[in-house]
């Protein structure tokens, strides 16, 4: 099936809810029989994909799989007898030579690097693992090699409070996109947390304390007397005592945990910019002059008040279970001219 629609563009629609699918549950091809006659063209769009829901060092393992299946007879005979073992190594670079760039290597952790990976070395060169190795050696190190989004079945998060579908809609609307925008697919951010209140409290020095001088940070509050999710983006950083900070990417928002589609974003107003972001030891997290969303010191009563931030909500306060912060870190890596 795969192979005649990815060679049919009058099908580009259905291959595109094919590829959907196969993303979604990629046991459906990865775990069949077809999956081993793939031609390279289909695998290769398969392997491309950012939302390709399985872990790398799985995509790996088949794809290793694969590419030794490609010269030998038959499916249990998986290393030809008549070539040698070199011949072999020589045959499966070659046979995966254009497949290997699209693995994420640098998103596989190094207790699944060494066992899947190494064992397998020859066939990367000694450039990429020596990258690969010093970035698991020193977290600050910038790769110089496939430079891709975190795959949806790589992104992990540290929360009680959002999913990953959530993450990724946090992620579109901070790079100011729609909730529908297909193009999408792979997760650019990482978020770290950095301060929870049900292990934390609700001391605004304490806030500060985990919070100030992260940079960027996106704000994850879950409402006491409903499935909602409210919060805020805050480009910039949180230290400061009593000001106001400008900027024209922030934004405040709503979102019903069961039902994305209607969820509610509210970018700051361009003409109270200078008022986007309140900082303040005797508070936590502020968005915006009303305070159009404000956590006070030690109070899980959260208030509301349209100002500087188009209204978003039809409350004045509203009472929190819990609320998240992670720091917003770009895991997206510009190729060097």
């Amino acid at each position: 099936m795969i192979h005649f629609i990815t060679h049919n563009k009058r099908f580009n629609e259905f291959n595109e809810a094919y590829l959907e699918t196969i993303c979604e549950k990629p046991k459906l091809l990865f775990d069949s029989e077809e999956f081993l006659s793939l031609e390279e063209d289909a695998l290769k769009l398969i392997i491309k994909c950012d939302n390709l829901d399985m872990k790398e060092c799985d995509i790996w393992r088949k794809l290793v799989e694969w590419g030794t299946i490609q010269h030998t007879t038959s499916e249990s005979n998986m290393i030809c007898k008549n070539i040698k073992n070199e011949d072999n190594i020589d045959i499966l670079n070659k046979t995966l030579n254009e497949l290997i760039q699209f693995i994420r290597f640098y998103q596989m952790d190094h207790k699944e690097f060494m066992p899947e990976v190494w064992k397998h070395k020859h066939l990367l060169s000694e450039h990429l693992i020596e990258d690969i190795l010093t970035c698991f050696l020193d977290s600050d190190f910038k790769p110089l090699y496939n430079p891709f989004l975190i795959r949806w079945g790589n992104f992990k998060i540290d929360s009680v409070l959002i999913n990953k579908d959530i993450a990724l809609l946090l992620m579109k609307w901070i790079d100011k996109e729609t909730i529908n925008n297909k193009a999408s697919k792979g997760f650019r951010y990482n978020f770290n947390l950095l301060f929870r209140s049900s292990l934390d409290g609700l001391s605004s020095k304490t806030f500060h304390q985990k919070c100030d001088n992260k940079g960027a940070t996106i704000v994850v509050a879950k409402d006491q007397n409903s499935s909602y999710l409210f919060g805020g983006y805050n480009p910039l950083d949180w230290n400061g005592k009593n000001v106001w900070k400008k900027t024209i990417d922030s934004f405040i928002f709503a979102l019903d945990y069961d039902d994305l589609k209607n969820a509610t974003v509210s970018c700051i107003n361009h003409d109270n910019s200078n008022y986007a972001i309140g900082c303040s030891d005797n508070y936590g997290p502020v968005f915006g002059e009303g305070p159009d969303l404000c956590v006070p010191n030690n109070s899980s009563i959260w208030k509301l008040k349209t100002k500087s931030y188009p209204k978003f909500v039809n409350i004045n306060s509203l009472t929190v279970l819990d609320y998240e912060v992670f720091q917003v870190v770009s895991n997206v890596t510009e190729k060097s001219t």
